[in-house]
């Protein structure tokens, strides 16, 4: 008895399986068919690609002679604000390290936008003193970024501009557990450190409670020296996205940063610098 009930399972087993294979099969070519009909063609962009605001970070090295600089090498840092008219038309504010002179200013200029998706532009950070970026556009909607070099002579410096959430931040936009990460120079005399210039680099994590405060840890490697470092903190953020920070370290320092938010939830960043004298340190977060 339980030998036919078997046998009647295995046949019918057998029959649902050559009856469903034609219909999966089916749908799969239906599917694959479907996928190839609804492909949209390479995307394209123009100026209008680029309309709203965007968080900017800079880093790299003045190599050439500028006017009213110090003579060079130096390096440089910078953190700014960038809102695009969709028209060809840019404006901003940034803070920025000169060489650990650390200086805010505001912008204008104007871009270009090809249809291949490379960009460029020319503005005036300083008065009389114009500079120009080449680059490239990729993503889309609040992912889109736009990564890219300055190319006036003497500048080695690269960028990345990130789009910052349209419809603003606060404080509370910070919540929860973020790694960290940053790197660049140090050119002060900091207490109970070894001379300058230090080349300072630092990987962890930091957790925010959404009202303003933070606290964290990780490795800090102070020119080649692997340090152990805890922190606490306070935290700004205001409507536009731009943020500010005081830092209370584990190795005394008290240390404070500028910089703007980007993307939303779970791809949300933070990029910015350090603004104490004799700092051109770059120092991000990205939400865990």
């Amino acid at each position: 008895m339980a030998t036919r009930k078997t046998g009647w399972s295995l046949t019918l087993v057998a029959l649902l399986f050559s009856l469903l294979v034609p219909v999966v099969q089916a749908q799969g070519q239906e599917l694959s068919a479907g996928v190839k009909a609804v492909k949209a063609p390479s995307r394209g962009c123009s100026l209008a690609t680029l309309k709203g605001t965007y968080g900017v970070w800079e880093q790299g090295t003045v190599v050439g002679d500028l006017p009213g600089f110090p003579p060079p090498p130096w390096l440089f840092a910078n953190s700014a604000k960038a809102t695009y008219d969709g028209t060809g038309n840019l404006s901003g504010t940034y803070t920025g390290s000169f060489g650990g002179a650390i200086v805010p200013g505001t912008f204008t200029g104007t871009y270009g936008v090809n249809p291949d998706c490379t960009y460029s532009d020319e503005f005036t950070p300083l008065p009389g003193f114009v500079v120009h970026h080449a680059g490239t556009i990729t993503g889309a909607g609040v992912s889109l970024q736009i990564d890219y070099i300055y190319t006036d002579a003497g500048l080695v410096i690269s960028g990345t501009a990130k789009k910052t959430p349209p419809w603003g931040c606060s404080v509370a936009s910070f919540r929860g557990t973020y790694a960290h990460f940053g790197q660049g120079t140090v050119t002060a005399q900091l207490p109970a450190l070894p001379p300058p210039p230090l080349l300072w680099d630092h990987s962890g994590t930091v957790t925010f409670d959404g009202k303003g405060n933070f606290s964290g840890g990780g490795t800090e490697s102070v020119n080649g020296t692997a340090v152990p470092l805890t922190f606490t903190g306070t935290y700004t953020v205001n409507p536009d996205c731009t943020t500010s920070a005081v830092i209370h370290t584990s190795l005394g320092l008290v240390l404070h940063e500028a910089g703007t938010a980007t993307g939303v939830w779970p791809s949300q960043e933070y990029h910015g610098i350090f603004t104490d004298a004799g700092w051109i340190f770059v120092d991000g977060l990205k939400k865990q």
